[in-house]
């Protein structure tokens, strides 16, 4: 028993010890991201006002879903099969890249078919080019995140840092040169034209941030890792669909009900949210995809438990924050047109705040590949989403409509829950069968 408590003791600090350091990098990245997008939001928000921006959220949140799909098999599953070392590391980049340039070749092809039928429906008939560059955005996109997480899954943290902070300052820069050279037209081409530069950039760095040498990307595909990252794909894409596609049709609805100026203050708000908890995002993954892929059992649980209550912690936090400073916040970045923003903001935090802690446990879908509950899950919070966003703007106007959030935050957090008690029950009473 006290050997058992010792190796437990020592396991647990190995763990602390392990993640303290990618702890402290990734919160010097996230402050130096926070500012980039910030600078780089400021000049969009300057040159094409609240309307505009509407669009620009438009355009982004198009982008997020077709680079979902197309960069889907370059992020979690990278993570979880290189972490768990099953597979060679030339297999697993080869059949990634293989699956990245055929998921943008077929993008660009709906596009091609349908770009003017979307424009027509969610642009009022315009920036048609805008999306049919799109899948080349997302491309680079896919090729980014794939050096990301090859670096991640390997623990190559130093790498890791140095990649994500110069991509992110390209990107920046390029979206503040083009937006100031173009103004409000360069401002939205900018959305899908700074990623491309970004990644071009990206082929300049020096040999230690380069991909281990695979011979051709149509050669020796791997059928265990395309069944597994296109499954990770599906969950990656479906989740994509069902939250940016909500926002899309969100913001087409405050504009159809009242104009494109208050779906920009909605945009507004909402982007900052986005700001913050993509840096979120990148911490909680980075953090515990490795741990959860590597563990099973109590061990999982406990350490699942633990993030929790580290997360509770880290979400007050957060909603205290931003809540006290959202007026402030707003003023800076957007100006006195989008004063409403802040509104909206100090409500849609505590969403954020739920959903980080609800992270913890969904996570555990992800490192576990549990497509089905993954997409179920995603489906229901983002009808849920939908519709209790809609029945506040209806009833209380746009400052109000935050309050959707944060109903749906709470119910998916309560979702979240009961299916990690009864995922962890199943596999204790197996556990003990098997005993």
């Amino acid at each position: 028993v006290a050997r058992v408590r010792c190796c437990a003791m020592v396991a647990s600090t190995a763990i602390r010890k392990g993640m303290l350091r990618p702890i402290i990098n990734i919160a010097v990245q996230a402050i130096f991201k926070l500012m980039f997008s910030v600078a780089s939001l400021k000049v969009v928000a300057f040159y094409v006002g609240p309307s505009g921006i509407a669009v620009v959220g438009q355009v982004q949140s198009f982008l997020q879903i077709l680079s979902a799909g197309v960069s889907s098999v370059t992020t979690t599953g990278v993570v979880k099969l290189i972490a768990e070392d099953k597979h060679s590391k030339e297999s697993i980049v080869r059949t990634s890249a293989f699956l990245l340039v055929f998921l943008s070749f077929i993008c660009f092809v709906f596009l091609l078919i349908s770009s003017r039928e979307i424009a027509n429906y969610f642009l009022e008939g315009e920036w048609v080019v805008v999306l049919l560059l799109l899948p080349l955005g997302g491309f680079f996109l896919g090729l980014n995140n794939l050096f990301v997480s090859y670096f991640n899954g390997m623990q190559k943290y130093n790498e890791y840092f140095w990649y994500s902070m110069i991509t992110a300052f390209i990107t920046a820069l390029s979206i503040c040169a083009i937006s100031f050279y173009f103004g409000k037209v360069g401002a939205v081409y900018s959305v899908v034209i700074a990623p491309v530069v970004a990644g071009v950039c990206m082929f300049f760095l020096p040999e230690r941030f380069r991909l281990p040498r695979a011979s051709g990307v149509f050669k020796k595909i791997d059928g265990e890792i395309l069944r597994i990252l296109v499954s990770y794909s599906f969950m990656a894409l479906g989740s994509a669909v069902v939250v940016y596609g909500g926002q899309i049709f969100l913001r087409n609805y405050i504009a159809t009900s009242s104009s494109m100026a208050e779906s920009g203050l909605w945009y507004a708000a909402t982007r900052l949210s986005d700001i913050y908890m993509g840096i979120c995002s990148v911490l909680f993954s980075t953090l515990l995809l490795p741990k959860y892929s590597a563990m099973e059992g109590r061990t999982l649980d406990g350490f699942v438990w633990r993030m929790a209550a580290i997360a509770l912690a880290f979400g007050f936090v957060l909603v205290l924050v931003v809540g006290q400073l959202a007026s402030f916040i707003v003023w800076l970045i957007y100006g006195e047109a989008f004063t409403a923003s802040s509104e909206v903001l100090k409500i849609y935090v505590i969403g954020d705040g739920l959903k980080c802690l609800g992270w913890v446990f969904l996570y555990v879908m992800l490192a576990k590949q549990r497509v089905r509950a993954y997409l179920l899950y995603e489906v229901i919070t983002a009808i849920l989403h939908l519709a209790a966003c809609i029945f506040f703007y209806r009833l209380y106007g746009l400052e109000s409509m935050a309050y959707g959030y944060v109903l749906q935050g709470l119910i998916s957090l309560f979702l979240v829950l009961l299916w990690f008690f009864i995922s962890r029950n199943k596999t204790t009473s197996l556990g003990a069968v098997a005993s």
